[in-house]
């Protein structure tokens, strides 16, 4: 290990060094200016075009002080759209193109337009 250096500011080796969270994940220069809206749909296209560096997203933190309900909260919201999807039926859009695309895994180059009806 060595000492590090942040513009002015110099870490020295061995000194931890704490991010919280929150703040990053309301930075204007990541998100932009509206960084401190609840804007769910900034992730209909994923979170690399939600902010400009998509690897500062970490809503359950990393490593070993990942937050300790991150798998009974996911859990939690399996459930819950399993209970929103049981009250509708899914059926592809007649406009379907089948193009799949291989990336890292295959999947559909444009997307998939789907139809939702209330049983």
């Amino acid at each position: 290990m060595e000492d590090l250096k942040f513009g002015d500011i110099t870490v020295p080796k061995g000194c931890n060094v704490w991010t919280l969270l929150g703040m990053v994940h309301q930075d204007p220069e990541i998100w932009g200016p509206d960084a401190y809206k609840f804007k769910p749909e900034r992730f209909a296209n994923g979170v690399r075009a939600a902010c400009k560096y998509p690897y500062f997203y970490m809503p359950f933190g990393v490593g070993p002080r990942v937050c300790a309900g991150q798998h009974f909260a996911m859990t939690e919201m399996k459930i819950l759209l399993g209970l929103i999807v049981k009250k509708f039926t899914l059926s592809l859009s007649p406009n379907y193109v089948h193009d799949p695309a291989l990336a890292l895994i295959i999947e559909p180059k444009n997307g998939v337009d789907i139809l939702v009806r209330k049983v």
